[in-house]
């Protein structure tokens, strides 16, 4: 009787390892997918243009903890904050000052 009551424990808690493991790839695969629409919209950014409306719209439905854990410091080094914050509150979506942003802290 132990022994199955031991299978079964075993049981349980691989299916929830399993679990986990899953959700966290589908939360990865999601990001890697809203990333790449919003890097896909905002293109034009580059040179410096004014966002168009899909742009825009991806600002704002993009979640930030998708967008975040991406700002590393060699990728934060590269981008002007100020534009940045601007583009990002000219499109609708609020940020505080003081926001943390993987390396970014908005002035």
């Amino acid at each position: 009787m132990e022994e199955k009551r031991a299978m079964l424990n075993s049981l349980i808690l691989l299916m929830i390892i399993s679990s986990f493991c899953l959700e966290l790839t589908v939360a990865e695969t999601y990001c890697h997918a809203q990333r790449r629409l919003l890097i896909d919209a905002c293109k034009i950014l580059i040179l410096r243009q004014a966002p168009p409306a899909e742009c825009c719209r991806r600002i704002r439905t993009t979640p930030a903890w998708c967008v975040c854990p991406s700002v590393t410091p060699q990728r934060a080094a590269l981008i002007d904050v100020n534009y940045a914050v601007g583009v990002i509150r000219q499109c609708g979506r609020h940020v505080a000052r003081g926001t943390k942003c993987g390396s970014i802290t908005v002035p």
